[in-house]
């Protein structure tokens, strides 16, 4: 070995210039690595990569190396391989080494790809160490376990025997690897990770996320000095890696912590963990505690899918949609919003049940936020499976990797994740329908173009949410000479054509970032409402609302749609439209009274301009509904004159 030079290369996911997370994963098996008397007598921590240059300008920050080892995901998998093709093509003698979850547990990298020398199976600071030693000490790998590499020019993988014991970790925060990164960059607002365990005891079919099912916990003080570490250098968005935050009671303390490290440092403002699955006491005296002091945006209640069937394909249980509809009314009370988020692909779903499972949680009181996912496979996760995928006939398609909420902009590589477009339970034709109807659900929903519609539809009318959104999905492609039309063909079209889209929305007015179907057909007909109206008058009328309250109910729905430019709303209707809402958001339905009523609604602040409004209304603002002046956030004044 004539070099002792280690380079690490955690390539971010790209949300601008001037936005990027720490290398933590790099960073975690660094700061172990370095820990260590051995690897600190006899190697150099050279650099860790993290910046999405040019793969030239990457290669050209690399020199003399001894080992390269590389943090793979869907984001960087791509990059990942062209920039140590061309390390291994100029330093022939350099040890490649590819870690995370883009790594198969198998040989199959090795086999495709000969410049790859070593392989990581599992967590990597354990491994990565002892491959340190032993190529130092000219050791054979086979006692590693955990890895694969070449023995005697043939791919081999060692046993699986090692047990993580992760409370001796030490924090890459704490141990200063990331300081050098603040000072050079200065005008990076840099996010963080904050880790409080591993692992995760579910089996989700579609999830890759943890390499065991027993949770181990780091040790308070290490996340307490981590916390510390992220609010005194003035982060101000905080990535919480669990798979289950509020999954342990100690979680309220953490909580807890953040807030007060918020309240003397200013720091972190946001911290956004992934719930737990099971919602409970917990999680809801987390909710409050970070939601009422505006950290985070709302509460993820999970259910990937509501059909029975689907959810014992997955392996998944879920809460009972009673249960469900108990926690939205008590979420509601506290003025924290909900969001629900569910997966599209899942074997055993159809077109009607999965469109059926949106509707039934707006039965249950889901009318703030969904999020709907494409079913995406991991190369590590039971779906990807060859088993599971003949048992339900599964197929998928290589999809272009998005700019959602950034810049597309990958610096010259391209990058791509498989997602499920079709099981024996749903054709790819049913799958591309099922998505335009979560669009159409979501957009006219959830972000309320015509959500008072449906909802006085479904009480008044007896017109359920199944039957509302298909008859508008039905209406928008039934007249191609409007501009509905126009808008929602090209989203069926990305849609379908999966490999060659770029499945996102994208206009300069709303800055150069992409938005999600929902979004941009939200934002798009907002901006477009002279042209929106007009429309889709034909098919609110045809639900058949008497014509005194249709009228007033239609000024209603306009003028609580919040716009740019604006800082106070009057609205005055001769219903109390506003009461009767609220009531059924809080799962207290009372019929709608016939007075004089006027609303005075004070923003919480005013948005000037269209792109402003898409970053704040749209992307920060959803999930807590941001684009009806009604949401929790305003200040609302209800008189009524008789």
């Amino acid at each position: 070995m004539n070099s002792n030079k280690v380079y690490f290369v955690q390539v971010n996911v790209t949300y601008s210039d001037y936005i990027a997370y720490l290398p933590y994963a790099a960073g975690c098996i660094a700061a172990y690595a370095w820990n260590d008397n051995e690897i600190r007598e006899n190697y150099e921590l050279s650099d860790i990569l993290y910046m999405r240059l040019k793969v030239e300008e990457s290669l050209a920050k690399i020199k003399d190396p001894a080992v390269v080892a590389f943090s793979c995901y869907i984001w960087n998998m791509e990059y990942n391989l062209r920039l140590a093709r061309m390390v291994k093509e100029k330093y022939p003698e350099c040890l490649i080494v590819f870690g995370g979850h883009n790594v198969p547990d198998d040989t199959k990298l090795l086999e495709k790809h000969p410049f790859i020398d070593v392989l990581m199976h599992s967590e990597g600071e354990e491994p990565f160490t002892d491959l340190l030693k032993a190529l130092k000490n000219g050791e054979e790998f086979s006692a590693i376990p955990d890895i694969s590499f070449r023995k005697n020019g043939t791919p081999f993988m060692t046993d699986k025997k090692r047990v993580y014991d992760i409370t001796n970790y030490p924090s890459p925060y704490t141990a200063g690897l990331f300081d050098r990164m603040l000072e050079e960059y200065p005008k990076v607002n840099f996010h963080a990770t904050l880790e409080t365990n591993r692992g995760c005891p579910y089996s989700c079919a579609f999830c890759d996320w943890c390499f065991t099912k027993k949770i181990r916990l780091f040790p308070m003080d290490k996340i307490c000095s981590e916390i510390e570490w992220i609010s005194e250098h003035k982060i101000t968005y905080c990535y919480c890696a669990d798979a289950n935050f509020g999954i342990e009671k100690r979680d309220i303390d953490i909580a807890n912590y953040i807030l007060e490290m918020k309240n003397k440092n200013g720091f972190p403002q946001v911290f956004k963990p992934c719930y737990a699955k099971n919602s409970d006491e917990t999680v809801f005296e987390i909710g409050k505690i970070l939601n009422h002091s505006g950290i985070d945006k709302g509460v993820t209640l999970a259910y990937q899918s509501l059909d029975a069937n689907t959810l014992e394909n997955i392996g998944r249980k879920n809460l009972t949609l009673e249960h469900y509809s108990d926690l939205t009314a008590k979420y509601a009370e506290e003025k924290i919003p909900t969001y629900t988020e569910l997966i599209l692909g899942l074997p055993g779903e159809t077109y009607d049940s999965f469109c059926n499972g949106l509707c039934r949680l707006l039965e249950n009181g889901q009318h703030n936020s969904m999020t709907v996912y494409t079913c995406q496979v991991y190369c590590n996760s039971p779906i990807a499976s060859k088993e599971f995928v003949d048992k339900y006939g599964i197929r998928w398609e290589r999809q272009p990797l998005h700019g959602i909420h950034y810049p597309a902009n990958f610096n010259g590589v391209q990058e791509y994740y498989d997602v499920i477009v079709e099981t024996k339970d749903m054709s790819k034709e049913m799958w591309v329908k099922a998505n335009m109807f979560s669009v159409c659900l979501q957009s006219f929903h959830h972000l309320g173009l015509l959500r008072c519609f449906a909802i006085y539809a479904r009480h008044e009318l007896g017109i359920n949410y199944y039957e509302f959104y298909n008859r508008l999905l039905d209406y928008i492609f039934s007249d191609k000479t409007k501009y509905i039309y126009t808008l929602f063909e090209e989203i069926r079209w990305k849609t379908e054509n999966t490999e060659v889209s770029d499945w996102c929305y994208q206009k300069d007015i709303f800055s150069k970032v992409g938005w999600y179907f929902e979004e941009g057909i939200f934002l798009d007909l907002i901006y477009n409402r002279d042209k929106f109206w007009p429309d889709i008058e034909d098919f609110i009328k045809s639900l058949g609302i008497d014509e005194d309250v249709y009228s007033e109910l239609l000024k209603y729905q306009k003028q609580i749609l919040r716009l740019p430019n604006t800082s106070v709303v009057e609205v005055k209707t001769a219903y109390d439209f506003y009461t009767y809402f609220e009531n059924i958001y809080d799962a207290r339905y009372s019929p709608l009274e016939k007075k004089d009523t006027t609303l005075t609604i004070t923003l919480e602040k005013q948005i000037d301009s269209w792109a402003d409004y898409a970053r704040e209304i749209i992307w920060f603002g959803k999930r807590r509904s941001a684009t009806l002046c009604t949401n929790s956030r305003e200040t609302v004044k209800v008189e009524h004159l008789n």
